[in-house]
């Protein structure tokens, strides 16, 4: 399916990572950056090809990728994307030609309790107050038909219908042009997971012969908040200079999880069941419809 270009005449091409939020992004953004091929964005949420409601610190694509020297791909990974559906869209078909754009699917329950965890983090929690309090507070519903869309945590139930969301951009991109993956498969199997999708890009698969593939934007609470505070603000202004120097980064991340993570702290046991249970038939419709496209393995809570 040939894809039509609208206004830029690019001479790269797009390389998106679409979707969806605490699935491994990070980490896929990552490793495929290493890739000789592949230039990453300076910042890898760019959220170029989203609506007002997304701040772009840049007017011009091209700022994004300061350090470009005419690899094959420019990749970016803003996960907000699916979610924009028409919207990122069109903004994609009027600024790209052909583009490669793959999406990570999680299981729903599994997703929202990382994206709690996420939260807790980045301090938006008390350090006290557990998934069990969460889930009494905001996602307390038996269908969901029951979302309370005044409430920004319940509304973040409809992320996990992923089904709703997937089948805009396959109509108007094209099998070839998506590939979906799995958090689990990218868990893992991440060398597999990158082999892959090196082939589907027509890029040198070897170069991750010898790659040790570690876990990014890891969920973990941490003993001194006021010093994670600082240390969050720091990385949010370095971001550019930790993608360009990743064994920096990796070396002074091991030292700071070494002093400032609790490795006490035990993740919730709170049974995901009941979450779970409100996606059944959605995750059944979400299979039918990857299946009519050609996929075969799945992860269990599919």
């Amino acid at each position: 399916m040939e894809i039509r270009l609208r206004k830029m005449n690019n001479d790269f091409n797009n390389l998106i990572i679409g979707g969806v939020h605490k699935a491994g992004t990070t980490s896929l953004y990552t490793y495929l950056s290493w890739h000789p091929s592949i230039a990453g964005s300076d910042i890898k949420e760019t959220h170029f090809f989203s609506g007002s409601n997304y701040k772009k610190k840049y007017k011009s694509y091209d700022e994004y990728f300061k350090n470009y020297k005419g690899e094959k791909y420019k990749l970016e990974a803003s996960p907000e994307y699916i979610y924009e559906r028409k919207i990122a869209i069109n903004n994609i078909l009027d600024n790209t030609i052909n583009p490669k754009i793959i999406f990570i699917f999680r299981n729903p329950a599994d997703k929202i309790l990382s994206s709690f965890n996420h939260r807790k983090k980045n301090l938006l929690f008390d350090s006290d107050y557990n998934f069990e309090d969460f889930e009494r507070d905001h996602l307390n519903i038996s269908s969901l038909t029951e979302i309370d869309k005044n409430n920004s945590y319940s509304k973040e139930l409809y992320d996990g219908v992923y089904v709703d969301y997937i089948k805009d951009w396959f109509e108007a991109f094209g099998e070839e042009n998506i590939r979906i993956i799995f958090f689990d498969d990218l868990k893992n199997k991440p060398h597999e997971v990158v082999e892959n999708l090196t082939k589907w890009l027509n890029i040198d698969s070897g170069f991750y012969d010898n790659k040790n593939f570690t876990v990014e934007n890891k969920s973990v609470v941490f003993k001194n908040a006021s010093l994670q505070k600082y240390v969050m603000l720091i990385s949010k202004n370095l971001e550019p200079v930790f993608r360009k120097n990743y064994k920096l980064k990796l070396f002074l991340r091991n030292i700071y999880y070494a002093l400032n993570v609790d490795n006490k702290n035990k993740e919730s046991t709170f049974s995901l069941n009941r979450i779970q249970n409100l996606y059944l038939e959605k995750n059944k419709e979400l299979k039918s419809f990857l299946i009519a496209k050609g996929y075969k393995n799945f992860p269990e809570w599919l």
